[in-house]
């Protein structure tokens, strides 16, 4: 799971080169208004804004990395079925 407290750069630097500021900056403010992420602006000069998982956001990734484990036990399956 990713760590909670996450600056820009480092989120911008773990998706990679796929995504633009715009788009980036624009999830940001969806995941904001839905509940998923909360802005923390520490007011310095430079700026230092950091985001952090709420609680429904952290029930989220939660749910999604067992979908996640899920699929990986499914394909596992699969393929050892093709094997035989």
């Amino acid at each position: 799971m990713i760590e909670d407290g996450q600056h820009y750069n480092h989120l911008k630097r773990m998706i990679g080169d796929n995504i633009t500021n715009f788009m980036l900056t624009k999830s940001l403010r969806e995941l904001e208004a839905d509940g998923l992420i909360t802005r923390h602006d520490d007011h310095q000069v430079p700026p230092s804004v950091t985001y952090h998982l709420t609680s429904l956001g952290k029930d989220l990734a939660m749910t999604m990395n067992q979908l996640f484990d899920w699929g990986q036990e499914l394909y596992s399956k699969k393929e050892k079925m093709v094997e035989h």
